[in-house]
């Protein structure tokens, strides 16, 4: 077997995980450092979810363009692409902070601009993966992908960018830049071609919005995956909610420092890691409907015993069940969309279902500041679990049926 390989996941599978592992431990640490920043800019909720909110604005310009061009191109060569970019937008942060002209607006300015990369990033990642990894392998290789990225980003990436950031602020965010180039790097080893268009690209304007349509339409007429999107879309919306505010959460009433604050986003990460490990074979056991209305219900419990916590180590425990569950969700739902979507409409309709959750995530982030700001920050968590115990009784029994085994 040649370096790249995996048996069961295809060749080419070792280099693209890699690539996975290394980007997501610089964005770890980026994640955590950007928000502890913000906090030490002002400490307004309101404020600082603005930074978070600003990384979500992107995806009415090009979610759905950035679908379509990933019909259309190679896309190994876009995400190699985009990298780069986003290597050097990283790097640029970096100096100024080093130099101590880091404003909030600068903040918001990189967030976005960050996300507006990830757009055409995800939207080629969701047709290489299908391209490489035969169906068989599909939910241990999204497992693998979810599991390596999470060990990388949130176990490891997480604490060691808070504890990075007490010894110098500006090195979180080199190290994110350095992560993007090396990945970039191994991107652009993966062997043949990943374009699969089968139609010419988009000429006009009116091109672009046809094809996308497309994409949409399979989407919003295909019931399970329409279900799956909106139920997705709750999610964002509540946990973007909470991320937005969730540094001063663990500051202001837990009492953590930025150390900790990073340790408990390692928690999520160790939740998240045994979940992915656990994933294939809870499929099999339970079939990917049991497991998506059984992760609802335990991320609506982890969200109020978060937000009722008044430990670190019990707001911990509550933690790493929301990463479980998430993470539960998130990988089969990419495995059910992966098995319903022709590979040419693979980027439309990934980055379809990435709009929906965007759009609600961006919402909630908004939402998330004012409530804090009106409620108290623990009302957040609170309110958050409701509406996601709101959604599993509102549409959770459909996914018994229209994905039972």
């Amino acid at each position: 077997m040649k370096w790249g390989g995996y048996p069961g996941y295809g060749p080419g599978f070792g280099l693209f995980w890699t690539s996975v592992v290394v980007s997501g431990l610089g964005s770890g640490m980026r994640y955590v450092a950007l928000p502890l920043l913000a906090a030490d800019l002002t400490s307004d909720p309101r404020k600082v979810s603005l930074v978070f909110l600003a990384g979500q604005l992107p995806w009415p310009l090009v979610m759905l363009s950035a679908g379509v061009i990933a019909d259309r191109v190679d896309r190994r060569r876009l995400m190699y692409t985009v990298n780069m970019i986003r290597a050097a937008v990283a790097g640029a942060l970096a100096v100024a902070v080093a130099l101590g002209d880091a404003t909030l607006l600068l903040l918001m300015a990189v967030a976005a601009a960050l996300d507006l990369g990830q757009k055409f990033y995800y939207g080629a990642w969701g047709g290489i993966v299908p391209a490489i990894v035969p169906p068989a392998g599909r939910d241990r290789g999204n497992a693998a992908l979810k599991g390596g990225s999470v060990v990388a980003g949130m176990v490891v990436g997480n604490p060691l960018g808070a504890v990075l950031y007490d010894v110098d602020p500006a090195l979180p965010f080199t190290f994110d830049a350095l992560s993007f180039a090396v990945a970039a790097a191994l991107i652009g080893l993966l062997k043949g071609s990943f374009r699969t268009a089968t139609e010419p690209g988009p000429r006009a304007p009116a091109d672009v919005y046809r094809q996308a349509a497309a994409g949409f339409g399979l989407l919003w007429h295909q019931l399970l995956l329409r279900r799956i999107a909106l139920l997705s879309a709750l999610c964002n919306f509540v946990g973007a909610a909470q991320l937005a505010i969730g540094v001063l959460f663990v500051r202001h009433d837990l009492g953590l420092s930025a150390s900790l604050y990073g340790a408990l986003a390692a928690a999520y990460g160790l939740g998240s890691l045994v979940a992915s490990l656990l994933e294939g074979r809870l499929v099999f056991l339970l079939g990917r409907g049991r497991i998506l209305y059984a992760a609802m219900v335990a991320a609506s419990a982890a969200a109020l015993g978060i937000g009722l916590s008044d430990s670190g180590w019990v707001a911990g425990c509550f933690t790493a069940v929301y990463g479980a569950s998430m993470t539960l969700w998130t990988v089969t739902v990419t495995t059910v969309r992966q098995d319903c979507v022709p590979l040419e409409y693979m980027g439309r309709v990934t980055m379809t279902h990435r709009t929906l959750v965007r759009a609600a995530a961006t919402l909630g982030a908004a939402a998330g500041g004012l409530t804090a700001h009106a409620l108290g920050l623990r009302s957040v968590f609170q309110i958050g679990s409701a509406l996601l115990l709101a959604g599993v009784l509102a549409g959770g029994r459909g996914l018994l049926k229209a994905s039972a085994p």
